[in-house]
Formats: structure tokens, C-alpha cells, sequence
């Protein structure tokens, strides 16, 4: 069945219908969602995998105990995953990030402890098999997955990945399972302060995940692809058949063009196809299953007369360590104040880059990390360590406009990636260190291989899978 037709289906005609509903009245009503305040608010959300002390995917049960541990968890489509989320900060400093993360990730490591299951810190879980995978016992994890397996086409190539030998086939969303992101929500002032902060997020995601590459490896194997993550996902999740839409109009990741408004936002979300189909919670359905590189989300509690506008920036992989990972994230905050700092702009936002260069950069970042060439926002084309070292300046003047405190440890991280290569390219170095001839059999040589390479990201051992 092709997309045009799944949208006719009544469910999704009826989801599409209250969806509408329900998005005509938040444009009603702007102003519950404005914010008078030139506060920087900020959330995190980081997605963990996981194994056991043999380096095998863990028991459902043990992971759900660490969840139900911890009311800042949740659940993810894989059984072997976790996410923590921290609460929304008030941000005057990076290191109130850093505090609140550490503390959380810590309770995480203790309960994992008592369940002998090691948490990974990486953009993909390499120990894990895609014919080994079990997902959580919830049924949006088992309808949202199936339904994309069941209505695939075959514009979806067979294989993926630049290693002979090392290639997996991307037709299986089991895929999500094993894909990790660290996303960084910010809140929004207002209708228009959304779709900037969306638009800008966009642009800059490219140099957020070219810098940030950590998920070259799965399915026990190197993919070659630095950042595999979001490739992955758009080739599991591709719905598009021989009617030709654009994988932008439908499908994860990519944008076609900037958002124009938030109305314009919302006709995207209802152009995508619901699979679950809930009338009442229209709203979160469409927007849960958007996932776009940058997105915009309602957060609303009636109950206390609380109504929040916040955009979510999703292009970065889990990273190797969490000061690593607050490092990006600082980078990513600071870089969106530099585009929307009127002091730094001459009493305007920065111009966007041209979005048929902004999605030549996302395939450079996600193909090959910093290993490429990449548009300035000038629309320069220059090698991917010169334009970062650009941005990463920039984003500490961000970070100084808008008033928000941070070590020089952060943006020390930052340049020495650009030295030293991303986590993906020291991982891949680690990996090739390891000699298949001392092992027994292939599984024993695969799992240390990937191990040493994990221990390779980080100059402190502890805790690489902790």
C-alpha cells in the first residue's frame, strides 16, 4: 500500500481531523504560551543502551527494575535501553547541566550495579544483534515498529555500510532499538521564538553531529558511516513507495525547507502518517512521531495552569562520557544564542544558510564526521576543521550574550575533538588494534574488539560501559 493511500485510511482521517482540532486552538491561543522572560530553560534527555556483565543483551525484567527505580526514567522501544531526563533548568550555567545529570546518571550506574547489567554511552548499541532484539513490553512499541516493517516498499536499499563484510541490512525497524540520542529541549517565549529556535536548530545540527559522531558500530560490526544513527533511522522508518515523495515530506530527519510558522508546522505533522490512532491525544501522537532533526513540542499541564512551548534538538548521538556529552551540549546552547543574539547580529537573528546546503552538511557530518568538507553559515565550502573551529568560537560568544556561565573544560573538549578525531573515528581506531587471531571464535573476537575500542574514546578507563 502506498503513503497516499495509508493516509486515506479512516483512522488516519480521523486522527487527522483531531489533530486539526486541536492545533487550531493552541494558534487560538498564543497567549498562554508566551513567556515574558529572557531566561534560558533547559531540559535533557539521554538515551542509554545497555548489556550484562558478558557483554549480552540484558533480561527485560532487570532493565524494567532500574526503571521503575527512578521516576526521572523511562521506557525506549528497545529492552535494552534507558532514559534519564533531567528536570527543566533555569540555566545560568553549564555546570548546573553537568550537576544535575551527574547526580541522576549516577542513581542509573548504582541500580544497574544491583542488576549486574553495565550502561553503554554510545550513539548505537554494538553488542546487541539485530536478530537478538526484544522490545519493551508496551503496545506503541509494538505497533509503531510493526507498522513500518509491514508497509515498506523497495526504494529502501538491502545494505548499509562502506566495511566489506561489515554491512547490515536497513529494511528492519528493530533498528530503533539500538540507537541512542542525548537531546537538548529549550524552551520557547513564544509562537515565533519557536519555529526561529526550530529553523536555527536545523542549521546547525550538522556541526553538532560532525563534531559529535558516535554510533559507527552494530549488529557487532563497523558500518564505515560515522554517525549511522539517523541514516539508520530514516532507511528503517522510510515509508515512501514508486508514487515518489520526497523523503523529506515523509520519514525522519530531513527538511525539505524552513518552517515559515507554526501553522506551517503543524500542516507538516499532519501530513505524516499517525499509526496509532487515538483521537484525544492527536496532538502528541502527531508530534511523537515527527522526528525530525529539530521539533517543536507542547508541554501542558492544565492542572496547574502550566502551558510550555519547547523545542527539541535531536542530532546528537549518546556521547562517550557525560562531560563530553555537556560539552555538546553547552556548544549546541551557546550556538543557538549566537544566532539569535540581536547584539551580536546589529539588532537582528544571523541568516540562515541555505537549506539545500544545510542537508549537504547533514550527509557530510553523518557519512563522515569531521573527515569532509562543509558549508559555513556564509555559505563557504571549506574543510569540516575549519568551519567548526569557527562555530565553536561562536557558540562561546553565545554562551556570553546570554549571560550563561562555563568552564574552559568544555570548549577544551571541543577543540581537541577537532584534533584528536570524533568518538566514532577513535573508536574505529581501537576496534582495528584488536587481533582476530588470539581468540577462539568470531563472537569472543567481535565483543573485545568493540570493548577496546570503547575504552579507546577515553583517556580515564572508568566507566566506558560503567
Amino acid at each position: 500500500m502506498s503513503i497516499s493511500e495509508l493516509l486515506e485510511e479512516d483512522g488516519e482521517k480521523e486522527m487527522r481531523d483531531a489533530f486539526e482540532r486541536q492545533a487550531s486552538e493552541v494558534l487560538e491561543n498564543e497567549e498562554k504560551y508566551r513567556k515574558n522572560h529572557d531566561n534560558w530553560v533547559i531540559g535533557l534527555e539521554v538515551e542509554y543502551g545497555s548489556v550484562d556483565s558478558d557483554l549480552n543483551p540484558p533480561s527485560r525484567e532487570a532493565r524494567n527494575n532500574i526503571i521503575n527505580s527512578h521516576d526521572f526514567l523511562d521506557f525506549e522501544v528497545g529492552a535494552s535501553q534507558i532514559e534519564a531526563k533531567t528536570r527543566p533548568l533555569n540555566l545560568s550555567s553549564i555546570s548546573q547541566l553537568e550537576n544535575q545529570l551527574a547526580t541522576r546518571e549516577k542513581q542509573v550506574l548504582e541500580s544497574a550495579e544491583n542488576e549486574d547489567i553495565r550502561v553503554l554511552r554510545a550513539g548505537t548499541n554494538p553488542f546487541v544483534s539485530l536478530d537478538e532484539v526484544e522490545r519493551t513490553d508496551k503496545p506503541k512499541y509494538e505497533i509503531v515498529p510493526n507498522f513500518h516493517d509491514n508497509n515498506r516498499h523497495d526504494v529502501v536499499q538491502s545494505r548499509f555500510g562502506s566495511e566489506p563484510g561489515e554491512e547490515i541490512d536497513p529494511r528492519n525497524a528493530e533498528i530503533a532499538a539500538l540507537i541512542n540520542a542525548a537531546q537538548v529541549n529549550v524552551e520557547a517565549k513564544g509562537f515565533d521564538d519557536a519555529v526561529e529556535k526550530a529553523n536555527f536548530t536545523y542549521m546547525i545540527t550538522p556541526y553538532i553531529t560532525a563534531l559529535s559522531a558516535n554510533s559507527r558500530f552494530l549488529d557487532h560490526g563497523d558500518l564505515g558511516c560515522a554517525d549511522s544513527r539517523m541514516p539508520l533511522w530514516e532507511k528503517s522508518h522510510d515509508l515512501r513507495s514508486e508514487d515518489n515523495i520526497p523523503e523529506e515530506t515523509i520519514g525522519p530527519g530531513k527538511l525539505g525547507s524552513y518552517f515559515e510558522d507554526l501553522e506551517d508546522y503543524f500542516g507538516r505533522v499532519r501530513e505524516q502518517p499517525f499509526i496509532i490512532h487515538e483521537t484525544d491525544a492527536a496532538m502528541d501522537i502527531g508530534i511523537g512521531t515527527y522526528w525530525k532533526d529539530a521539533r517543536i513540542k507542547f508541554v501542558d499541564e492544565p492542572e496547574t495552569n502550566t502551558y510550555d512551548l519547547v523545542v527539541e534538538s535531536r542530532g546528537m548521538s549518546t556521547q562517550p562520557t557525560l562531560k563530553e556529552e555537556i560539552a555538546m551540549d553547552a556548544f549546541y546552547i551557546g550556538r543557538l544564542a549566537y544566532a539569535q543574539s540581536e547584539e551580536l547580529h546589529s539588532g537582528s537573528n544571523e541568516d540562515k544558510l541555505d537549506i539545500e546546503k544545510v542537508n549537504r552538511n547533514r550527509y557530510s557530518a553523518m557519512y563522515n564526521g569531521l573527515e569532509t568538507k562543509l558549508y559555513s553559515p556564509n555559505g563557504e565550502l571549506k574543510q569540516a576543521e575549519k568551519v567548526l573551529g569557527e562555530e565553536i568560537s561562536k557558540a562561546e560568544q553565545g554562551l556570553e550574550a546570554a549571560g550563561i556561565e562555563y568552564e574552559e573544560e568544555y570548549f577544551d573538549i571541543l577543540y581537541n575533538r577537532i584534533e584528536d578525531g570524533t568518538p566514532a573515528t577513535q573508536m574505529a581506531e581501537g576496534y582495528k588494534e584488536v587481533d582476530s587471531g588470539e581468540f577462539k571464535n568470531e563472537e569472543e573476537y567481535r565483543k573485545q574488539a568493540l570493548l577496546n575500542g570503547l575504552l579507546n574514546q577515553k583517556d580515564d578507563i572508568e566507566a566506558e560501559i560503567t
